[in-house]
């Protein structure tokens, strides 16, 4: 039976989703998060997918979110909220996106709609279709929005492949940052489609592609992997870098390219890539890191050679005394593509069990010297130029990261470093590093622990706000980040319900219970910032869509 299952089993009970007042503790700033509204699709996933990404029209006071598993687009009023509300149950209106886009071009084959972002003056509404081939171009879709919520399609642009996300850069410009995944592995004869950035004019409805072909000379290549960008053996820049996330700052784009650890920045005018900057590490011969999923406890130590391999998702830009910052949420992402029949099946993870006597790849970290008795999965390093040979290295950062944007690229200036650990360990001990698909104390300890997943910032009464998602554990970080040298943490508020569990969502395996969906908001993944000055309640607020539960929170910010 898997660790603490036993005791938690006892505690989950055959009923609806049961929401427990949240736990919201302050720190240095005045400042805390409340949840004041919520909506319930009525879907949940234990492996997620449900309410992915969340905008808002600041116009119409209409929210939108996509609901990954039905397909639709989901139109939220929050024009319904008052100031003084307090969990306010919110109604949606559901958009078959589908079926206006097949009527609009029969010869595309829609396969999934992965994101959504609305123009800054409310006139438009884009979203990224992906293609039902895992190497077939994707579709932008533009709406014009109406007072009501509804939205008119006007039509759609090709944009590059798989696109995963989608931002306006200004009214007419819309950027989306195409993954090219190779979904069906590696092998003679099996394409790894090239990941792009798409730039599309919405008044002429056309679009170009930026890719990473500049970078594919042995001298550019090694440059890159010198400096610590990560690029798989054998292949090219254009073809293994996968664009994740964007942010915008003027006339550049900062994209993630998350499995690279890197930030690549685009010239949107020039529709080139100028550079690719490394993400950078964390280092756990001085961060403490918990890494022992056995021991049920919260038990940071440091490891003379390991590195967390931060691989941002979600990056946020900011600007303070005239000067570019970003903002990255650490994830990290393993590749597992491919079919074991086929022979083109490959996973980047290499799990070592240390309770069975293994030792890490490098051979530094041992059993007997570390203490360690449960099983970390590790970066299969030999298989990418980049890394040190004599070194371990893991998934993620478990933080966030700034960097202020410089002359000579990205300068790191912050690391919350182990701050997301110790937080959820004091403020959730018999709930720490829980899983979104269970509630096992310590679960993900091991594995990328409580995983920092988006990020986004904002203004409030004069100062700069960071808040990120973390996906396993649940909940978002505040920090104020107004000195982006050294930001302070303002709050943490976590809405899920970890004693309860939804009926139904139980899975089994070898006739045990393994996964399930617990109650409250499970899995934030999008989040959007609301300024009070576009509020319907006058005050800030954020939305976050949670992909396991398939609810959005408000939260007012006051």
């Amino acid at each position: 039976m898997r660790t603490g299952l036993k005791t938690l089993t006892a505690l989950l009970v055959s009923a609806a989703v049961s929401i427990v007042p949240a736990f919201s503790a302050a720190a240095a700033e005045d400042l805390t998060m409340h949840k004041i509204a919520s909506y319930e699709s009525g879907e949940y996933n234990v492996d997620g997918g449900v309410m992915e990404i969340i905008a808002y029209n600041k116009a119409t006071q209409y929210a939108y979110s996509v609901n990954g598993q039905s397909g639709v687009l989901t139109a939220l009023d929050l024009s319904v909220l008052s100031s003084n509300g307090s969990d306010i149950d919110l109604t949606g209106r559901d958009i078959d996106i589908r079926t206006l886009v097949e009527e609009e071009d029969p010869s595309f084959r829609y396969g999934d709609m992965t994101s959504v972002a609305v123009s800054p003056d409310g006139a438009c509404l884009a979203l990224a279709l992906q293609a039902e081939a895992y190497n077939e171009r994707g579709r932008i879709a533009v709406f014009t929005c109406s007072e009501d919520g509804s939205l008119t399609l006007e039509g759609l642009i090709e944009s590059g492949v798989q696109p995963d996300m989608v931002v306006f850069a200004d009214n007419s410009t819309v950027l989306t940052a195409d993954e090219g995944e190779p979904r069906e592995g590696y092998g003679e004869g099996v394409e790894d489609p090239a990941g792009t950035v798409t730039i599309a004019d919405i008044s002429s409805m056309t679009s170009v592609l930026a890719g990473f072909e500049a970078f594919d000379t042995e001298a550019a290549r090694d440059e890159l992997t010198s400096q610590g960008v990560l690029i798989m053996k054998g292949s090219l820049p254009s073809a293994d870098f996968e664009p994740e996330y964007i942010a915008v700052s003027g006339d550049k784009a900062y994209v993630t390219l998350q499995e690279a650890n890197a930030v690549a920045v685009l010239d949107i005018p020039g529709r080139t890539f100028e550079d690719v900057f490394p993400a950078g590490f964390e280092d756990y011969s001085v961060t403490p890191v918990d890494i022992d999923k056995k021991d049920d406890a919260y038990n940071p130590a440091v490891y003379d050679r390991l590195r967390g391999i931060r691989m941002p998702d979600g990056i946020t830009a900011f600007s303070i005394g005239g000067k570019t910052y970003l903002a990255a949420a650490n994830e990290g992402d393993a590749r597992e593509w491919g079919d074991e029949d086929a022979g083109t099946f490959y996973i980047s993870e290499d799990e070592r069990d240390f309770g069975d006597g293994d030792v890490s790849p490098s051979g530094k970290i041992t059993a007997a010297g570390s203490g360690l008795e449960g099983k970390v999965v590790f970066f299969k390093s030999s298989d990418f130029d980049g890394l040190d040979e004599e070194t371990d290295y893991i998934f993620g950062g478990r933080s966030f990261t700034v960097f202020e944007v410089t002359d000579d690229g990205l300068r790191e200036v912050f690391t919350s470093g182990d701050d997301f650990e110790a937080i959820t360990a004091d403020l959730y001990p018999e709930f720490y590093n829980a899983s979104n698909d269970n509630a096992v104390l310590d679960d993900r300890s091991g594995k990328k622990g409580p995983e920092a997943e988006s990020v986004t910032a904002g203004i409030i009464n004069g100062r700069t706000y960071v808040f990120t998602a973390l996906e396993r554990t649940g909940g978002v970080m505040m920090y104020d980040v107004t000195d982006p040298s050294q930001p302070v943490f303002a709050d943490y508020i976590n809405t899920r319900d970890f004693r309860s569990a939804v009926d139904g969502s139980q899975e089994y395996e070898d006739g045990e219970l393994d996964k399930w969906v617990t109650g409250g908001d499970v899995a934030p993944e999008g989040l959007c910032f609301i300024p009070a000055s576009d509020s319907p309640t006058a005050q800030p607020l954020l939305l976050a869509a949670n992909e396991v539960s398939g609810t959005v929170t408000v939260y007012a910010v006051y």
